[in-house]
């Protein structure tokens, strides 16, 4: 495409026909309100593929004010895109794996804030995430092992060492059943605990 053919809105040709009519009057908005640009669309190649752009664009102003001209970038973000997409399909998969792992499986962060939880954990106690963070005073463990847990996530904590204790944990139903419980920490490449 010529200057000349994407001068005015000709360059709204090279948009997917999926995505113009959408950046058309997104910029047209930007246009009367002075909003600077910052979205993302498909744009055609020479060779007829097309790849996803992020379109961002500032207005230049006078002393008055008013917008004189604008100022506009369009980055191939392609790449980025197939990367983005790779990440949640990978966590998808992941997800999936955990869930159906028949046992009860978290993640902690170092302080031993829960993170994540599995599907059979949240079902096992009927809880939501937000709940089980404070596992020790929602009557998850059983009265009796509370402290000798506590005392021994205290150590885990401290020590950074794995963790592995039996006590009982209440089901939905309100039934205690004894667990083997085991964390072990999860470190980054310099050796600082991560997990």
């Amino acid at each position: 495409m010529s200057a000349d053919e994407a001068r005015g809105w000709g360059w709204g040709d090279a948009i997917h026909p999926d995505d113009r009519a959408a950046l058309v009057e997104y910029w047209q908005g930007c246009l009367a309100s002075g909003t600077p640009v910052d979205t993302e669309a498909r744009m055609r190649r020479f060779d007829g593929v097309y790849r996803w752009f992020i379109f961002r664009a500032n207005p230049m102003r006078d002393p008055t004010g008013q917008i004189v001209k604008w100022f506009g970038t369009n980055i191939d973000i392609e790449d980025r895109k197939h990367a983005e997409q790779a990440l949640r399909d990978s966590e998808r998969d992941i997800r999936l794996i955990v869930d159906t792992i028949p046992g009860l499986v978290c993640t902690l962060r170092a302080n031993w804030e829960v993170e994540t939880v599995n599907k059979p954990l949240r079902e096992y106690f009927g809880k939501t995430l937000e709940e089980l963070k404070d596992w020790q005073f929602i009557g998850v463990v059983h009265p009796d092992d509370l402290e000798r847990v506590v005392a021994e996530t205290r150590r885990a904590v401290q020590t950074e060492q794995p963790y592995e204790v039996e006590h009982r944990c209440r089901r939905h139903d309100g039934v205690f059943r004894w667990f083997q419980v085991r964390c072990n920490p999860l470190r980054d490449a310099p050796g600082q605990l991560v997990r």
